[in-house]
């Protein structure tokens, strides 16, 4: 039987939306699934599942390292990309957000 996952709005907190806990809930998905690494896809299962909250897995220290080693390639892409390459992906991902942000309500 699969394991149940908790839905996106546990990561709705003040300063992060729906949309963005939409993201961080689609990010963790895709991390489960073994994208950034065992390490990754093994705190992401922690965190899917309930056994963890997220702030919680952020203070184990070999989640905390491997976060922050993929934060620092990502980092170390952007700064490659030209100016409007950086500017292309940032509008990119604006309308990514604002996709995954809630209709509004009639």
């Amino acid at each position: 039987m699969p394991e149940q996952h908790v839905g996106f709005e546990e990561f709705v907190t003040p300063g992060r939306d729906r949309a963005r806990a939409r993201v961080v809930h689609e990010a963790l998905r895709h991390l489960a699934g073994g994208s950034g690494g065992e390490v990754l896809r093994e705190m992401a299962q922690e965190v899917l599942s309930g056994r963890m909250r997220l702030h919680e897995a952020l203070c184990v220290g070999a989640y905390s390292e491997a976060l922050t080693e993929s934060v620092e390639t990502a980092q170390a892409a952007w700064e490659r990309l030209s100016p409007e390459e950086q500017e292309r992906r940032t509008a990119e991902a604006r309308r990514f957000l604002a996709a995954r942000e809630d209709p509004p309500s009639s």
